[in-house]
């Protein structure tokens, strides 16, 4: 037991010590709630969840400094998007079978608006054609995190950016490849 926590309390310093991310205080209590999950799992799961972790380490950095993210993509992929304005309403869509190359430029997706925001008259719904491109929906973030929530689904996380109301939810499969990307953004009116 001694020997694991050591392990782990050495595994989790390097992570937040060298990451070219963020910063991240962990504390004791969580460290203790990662060793008795550790106990649980088998080694196996260990090595998988460690090769995500750091699989989405690389992930943000990448996103962060404006590199190539495909090779972090399954081939046919899934881009889900999502926005929330006070005035337009909600505005969704969603495009499978992305090649991995394809996050790297603009993606046509047809997307739907409710038109019924809740300061503004309700509008006529309507469809329509946008362009999605993440580096220019990302550019004005003022952080790349990836937040510590509790009851975290397996195999997702999260990246926030402009604030809470911004954010990424990438789906990883077992091959610690993304087969599924969301972008977010709620109005935090």
């Amino acid at each position: 037991m001694i020997k694991l926590k050591l392990i782990i309390y050495t595994f989790l310093g390097l992570i937040t010590c060298h990451s070219p991310i963020n910063k991240k205080t962990i504390h004791k209590s969580q460290i203790e709630n990662t060793v008795i999950d550790f106990k649980v799992l088998n080694d196996s799961t260990l090595d998988v969840q460690i090769q995500i972790d750091q699989r989405v380490l690389d992930f943000v950095k990448n996103l962060k400094h404006g590199e190539k993210l495909g090779p972090f993509f399954v081939e046919n992929w899934i881009l889900v998007y999502h926005e929330d304005n006070r005035c337009d309403g909600s505005t969704d869509g969603q495009i499978g079978n992305l090649t991995s190359t394809k996050i790297d430029s603009a993606i046509k997706l047809q997307v739907k608006n409710d038109g019924d925001g809740w300061a503004c008259d309700k509008k006529a719904p309507k469809t329509y054609d946008m362009d999605f491109d993440l580096k220019k929906k990302i550019a004005g973030w003022d952080r790349f995190e990836i937040p510590d929530y509790e009851n975290e689904e397996k195999n997702i996380v999260y990246v926030v950016g402009a604030g809470e109301s911004d954010y990424l939810k990438l789906h990883y499969n077992d091959d610690n490849l993304i087969f599924k990307l969301e972008y977010r953004s709620e109005d935090p009116g």
